[in-house]
C-alpha cells in the first residue's frame, strides 16, 4: 500500500511540473496570452498603424522571447508594473519597428 502511494504521489508530482512555465520555457497557454497582449497593445493607438502586420508580428515574437526570458509566466510578467523594466527587456526589439517605419518612409 505504501508503495501505490509513494508511485502516485510521484507521479502527480511529475504531471504537475510538466505544465508549468519557467523562464525561458512558458506553457502554450501562458504564449498564447502574452502574444495577445503584444498585439492588441500593437493594434491600439494612434501609432498602430505606422508599422506593417509583418513588423508588428516580428516585434511581438522578439518581446516574447525576451520577455519569457525574463519572467517565471505570463502572470508575473503580467504583473511587472515597472515600465522602466520591461522597456530596456524589449528594447533590442524596437529596433524592428524603426527599420519597418524607415522602409515606409523611402516608398
Amino acid at each position: 500500500m505504501k508503495k501505490l502511494i509513494l508511485s502516485v504521489a510521484c507521479l502527480s508530482i511529475m504531471l504537475m511540473s510538466c505544465n508549468q512555465s519557467s523562464k525561458g520555457k512558458w506553457t502554450e497557454d501562458d504564449i498564447s496570452k502574452a502574444r495577445k497582449d503584444l498585439m492588441e497593445g500593437m493594434n491600439s493607438g494612434d501609432e498602430s498603424n505606422l508599422f506593417s502586420m509583418k513588423a508588428k508580428t516580428k516585434f511581438c515574437d522578439c518581446a516574447l522571447e525576451k520577455v519569457e526570458d525574463t519572467y517565471e509566466n505570463f502572470y508575473e510578467a503580467n504583473s511587472d508594473t515597472d515600465t522602466v523594466r520591461m522597456s530596456a527587456i524589449i528594447a533590442p526589439c524596437m529596433q524592428l519597428l524603426l527599420e519597418d517605419f524607415e522602409k515606409s518612409l523611402l516608398q
